[in-house]
C-alpha cells in the first residue's frame, strides 16, 4: 500500500470514527443512550480513532515538501503523546471500568471512573490538547500549497484553548463539540490531499 492511499483511508477512518463518536454524543444528550451503557459507544469509536490520526499525521509527513517537513514531525511528537493517552484512557475504561459500573460493582466515586474533575477526565483532555497541537503544527506544513487543509486543520488546532478550559469548567467541553466540525472537514481535505496526489502520480 502506497503513502497515497495509506494516507487517503486513514484520513476516512478517522473521518468515520469522529462521526460514530459524534452520533454516540448525540444519543446520550437525548437520552436514548443511558448511563454507563453510551459511556461504551463514546469509547469505543474514540479507542480506533486515536491510531487512525497517527497514521495519518505520519502520511502528511510524507506528503509535506522537504522544507515543511519540520511541522509535520513536530506533529508528528505530539499526535504520539496523544496516540499514547487515549488508548490508554479509553482501553481501560472499555475493558475495566465500563463492564464494572454495568455489573453495579463500582459506582461514579471510583478513582478510574470518568467523569468532570476526575483522574481519566484529565487525561481525556490533556490528550485532545496534544491531538490539537498536532493538527496546528501540522497545518503549517500546507499553508501554501492547500490552502483548505491548512485552514482547517488550524483551526481544530486552535481548539487547544478550549480544551485546556474543558478541565475547569464543563461549559467548555460541550462547546468543545465544535471540534466535530473542525475535525471532519480537516480529515475531509486530508483525504481530497491524498486522493489528487493518487490521481497525480497515475498521470
Amino acid at each position: 500500500m502506497n503513502i497515497n492511499r495509506l494516507g487517503f483511508w486513514s484520513a476516512i477512518l478517522s473521518l468515520i470514527f469522529a462521526m460514530g463518536y459524534a452520533v454516540a454524543q448525540l444519543l446520550s444528550w437525548l437520552n436514548i443512550l443511558q448511563h454507563p451503557h453510551e459511556l461504551f459507544w463514546l469509547f469505543l469509536p474514540s479507542l480506533f480513532l486515536a491510531p487512525a490520526f497517527m497514521v495519518l499525521i505520519a502520511c502528511l509527513h510524507y506528503a509535506a515538501n522537504g522544507h515543511e517537513k519540520i511541522w509535520t514531525a513536530i506533529a508528528i511528537s505530539f499526535g504520539v503523546i496523544y496516540c499514547a493517552f487515549a488508548t490508554m484512557n479509553y482501553f481501560t475504561q472499555l475493558t475495566v471500568i465500563v463492564p464494572a459500573l454495568i455489573r453495579r460493582e463500582i459506582n461514579e466515586t471510583y478513582p478510574l471512573a470518568f467523569k468532570h474533575g476526575s483522574f481519566m477526565f484529565a487525561i481525556d483532555c490533556l490528550g485532545y490538547f496534544f491531538m490539537s497541537l498536532s493538527s496546528l503544527f501540522a497545518a503549517f506544513a500546507f499553508r501554501k500549497k492547500y490552502k483548505n487543509l491548512y485552514t482547517w486543520m488550524l483551526i481544530n488546532g486552535l481548539l487547544i484553548l478550549i480544551f485546556i478550559a474543558a478541565y475547569f469548567n464543563p461549559f467548555f467541553y460541550f462547546i468543545g463539540s465544535v471540534w466535530i466540525v473542525t475535525f471532519s472537514l480537516s480529515m475531509i481535505y486530508a483525504a481530497r490531499l491524498f486522493h489528487n496526489n493518487s490521481q497525480t502520480v497515475k498521470t
